[in-house]
């Protein structure tokens, strides 16, 4: 399978929940929102299974599927399994050692997988991202989490977004929390605004979800 572009601007809506009906759900509103990709969220593949991303494959065929395993060891299994399951992306933890990172790539390289670095917890978010690139990531994501969003919730987001997208060539995506996070995104160079909850909790999903995808693409 050759592996999928990252070309343009780019929309990837995070399905974290914990239902395989509800993903479903959501996921027919972010397609008729006009989303890029769809994102089996960790909590989805966690509580679900890989059965998640199949289901997610299958009902939208012409979308590509990301698998947010977050891999830290033993992570040429995830890579593989992805591409079972019809999946076209997978994410490892950047925290995860070089030594993992190696194994992803190589198994990205075989089955046709394209391989994302999440740089969540990195000490240093633009060095392990430029290290990244090194090790052969197809691509890196911006991402500060949700506990630490709660512990912490006056710091930026985005404040290592344009610290990246000059260190590196790479695609670089960024987890995002709104709809003008989103707009920022793109507006400091990345290729990828990944959105989920507050949007997915939305009364009117689609509506919320199309305002966002609206927002990127005219950045």
């Amino acid at each position: 399978m050759e592996k999928l572009a990252i070309e343009g601007r780019i929309v990837q809506v995070a399905i974290d929940v914990l239902t395989l009906d509800e993903a479903l759900r959501i996921a027919e509103a972010a397609v008729k929102a006009g989303a890029d990709w769809l994102e089996a969220g960790t909590p989805l593949i966690t509580f679900e299974g890989v059965r998640a991303i199949g289901a997610l494959a299958r009902a939208f065929p012409g979308v590509p599927v990301l698998a947010d395993y977050k891999a830290m060891d033993g992570v040429a299994k995830y890579v593989h399994e992805t591409a079972s399951q019809g999946g076209r992306i997978a994410t490892v933890c950047a925290v995860a050692s070089d030594a993992s990172v190696r194994a992803a790539v190589s198994a990205g390289r075989d089955s046709g997988i394209v391989v994302i670095a999440d740089l969540y917890a990195c000490p240093d978010v633009p060095g392990r991202a430029a290290q990244m690139e090194a090790l052969g990531i197809d691509s890196v994501y911006v991402h500060w989490g949700s506990d630490q969003r709660a512990e912490q919730p006056d710091r930026d987001p985005q404040v290592d977004v344009a610290a990246v997208v000059e260190r590196v060539r790479l695609p670089v995506g960024v987890a995002t929390f709104s709809v003008e996070d989103g707009a920022r995104a793109v507006r400091q160079g990345a290729c990828v605004a990944v959105v989920g909850v507050p949007l997915i909790r939305e009364p009117d999903v689609e509506g919320a979800l199309r305002q966002y995808v609206e927002a990127v693409r005219a950045a």
